[in-house]
């Protein structure tokens, strides 16, 4: 008989258990049963994290399966996250239970549990703005829903009234060569700015709660003589996925350019210049999470010899 029960303290190398049987793939962080602390800082140490939110399922006392769900951001300036989108932010089974209906049902309670803290509207897979939890440790470079390759989930959230919304591309580019593709428009832009190099700071609270313990490097294209802000790139080294992966990563966060002075190869000019950087300092492997109906990050990315790896769905119940 499956039984099912919220979250409790000694819960974490149970969680793990289940975590790397029901989502085993190189996008998916291994967490150690014996030492969860990657699972406190990502998860469990969040101040908005709500053991109500998370549901095992057990088999005779023995964890079969799992979910997780939490809720977007609120107003900017209001300290703590909203609960008007509900986020369907991880579920597994582990293998040998699975067609049993134990995913729906921790689906249906899940989605209990966010109408009843007053969800308007239900998503499945985690994606900026709302991606409260699974950063760092599913994934990639930043929340992109879940993984096409686990080809369990679309079909099933599909037969539980869930669509598509959004569709997330995995970008990568090797940073052993050093080449980029020339633009004739950085001969008038290089006399004109520099880059700086600082910790990124002032994210926001929601933002701060989602990166958890990452420290990120902000990179700002500054005009040299008003010292203005014309672009900037936030960085991250992926140490949680790089250790499976055998390489040191580097993931983008952020990429924004001021409105006024977009269309002139800003972007692209700080970018090449701190992908070139990346690589004098020995990094292996630069990736990128874009939405791939946005037409003007896509391109910036494939001429910078990026090539797409993976794909993320995030989905919306009608």
């Amino acid at each position: 008989m499956i039984e099912y029960r919220t979250f409790r303290n000694p819960d974490p190398p149970l969680l793990a258990e289940i975590w790397n049987a029901s989502l085993a793939s190189l996008r998916v962080v291994q967490i150690q049963p014996r030492s969860t602390s990657i699972l406190e800082y990502f998860t469990l140490a969040k101040p908005y994290f709500d053991p109500a939110g998370l549901i095992l399922a057990f088999e005779d006392e023995r964890p079969v399966g799992f979910v997780h769900a939490g809720f977007g951001p609120a107003a900017e300036e209001v300290y703590w996250c909203g609960y008007d989108v509900g986020v369907i932010c991880a579920l597994g089974v582990t293998p040998s239970h699975r067609r049993q209906g134990i995913g729906a049902e921790l689906l249906r309670r899940a989605e209990h549990y966010l109408r009843e803290k007053g969800a308007k509207e239900l998503r499945a897979g985690p994606a900026r703005p709302n991606n409260p939890f699974t950063f760092g440790l599913y994934g990639g470079s930043d929340s992109l829903g879940f993984l096409a390759s686990d080809g369990l989930a679309r079909p099933f959230l599909e037969r539980h009234g869930y669509q598509i919304e959004q569709t997330i591309g995995v970008f990568q580019r090797a940073l052993q060569r050093p080449y980029m593709p020339s633009d004739p428009r950085f001969i008038s832009l290089s006399p004109r700015f520099e880059i700086v190099g600082l910790p990124h700071k002032h994210a926001g609270f929601y933002r701060e709660c989602v990166l958890g313990p990452v420290e990120a490097v902000e990179y700002r294209l500054r005009e040299k003589q008003s010292e203005a802000v014309a672009a900037r790139v936030v960085l991250w080294d992926m140490a949680t996925f790089g250790l499976a992966w055998g390489e040191t990563v580097v993931g983008l966060l952020d990429l924004d350019v001021v409105p006024e002075l977009r269309r002139q190869g800003l972007a692209k000019f700080l970018l090449s210049h701190v992908l070139m950087h990346l690589h004098q300092q020995t990094f292996d492997r630069f990736e990128a999470c874009v939405d791939l109906n946005n037409t003007a990050a896509v391109g910036l990315l494939r001429g910078l010899l990026f090539e797409q790896i993976e794909t993320g769905y995030v989905f919306r119940k009608q």
